[in-house]
């Protein structure tokens, strides 16, 4: 007797991973910066890291994101941290584009911390202080 695999569901997405996306990335890049991955304009960055699998439709990071504009790429690029910019004789922009992915992937999958023991032993003594029941027979 052969028991046959149960056919995948073509509703369900696998779940982006980092080395896909990194491979894309450093495909992507011209080869001058694919050492660095690094580019120097937003709109170079927004092609980019449009094509990412963690920024994708299926992704969870999707629904905590609104990038529809260019002002919104331009603000989820700063607040990740990965934009360097220089002011000599005009403003250069540095987008350090895996260290932006390292970032999407950290706000989609990282786990928050875990409370300290301690604090939690404390909380739980004070709350079973507060609910005594009283003994009666």
């Amino acid at each position: 007797m052969t028991v046959d695999g149960r056919p995948r569901s073509r509703s369900f997405s696998s779940t982006p991973t980092f080395s896909s996306d990194l491979a894309k990335l450093k495909s992507s890049l011209p080869q001058s910066s694919s050492s660095s991955s690094t580019v120097r304009s937003y709109k170079e960055a927004i092609a980019i890291a449009s094509t990412f699998d963690v920024l994708g439709n299926n992704s969870a990071l999707t629904p905590k994101l609104t990038l529809v504009s260019e002002d919104d790429w331009i603000q989820f690029f700063q607040k990740s941290g990965a934009v360097d910019t220089t002011t000599d004789t005009e403003e250069v922009v540095l987008v350090h584009m895996e260290r932006f992915l390292r970032y999407c992937f950290d706000i989609a999958y990282k786990m928050p911390p875990s409370p300290n023991n301690r604090i939690l032993r404390e909380k739980c003594v004070k709350e079973a202080s507060k609910v005594v029941p009283s003994l009666s027979i």
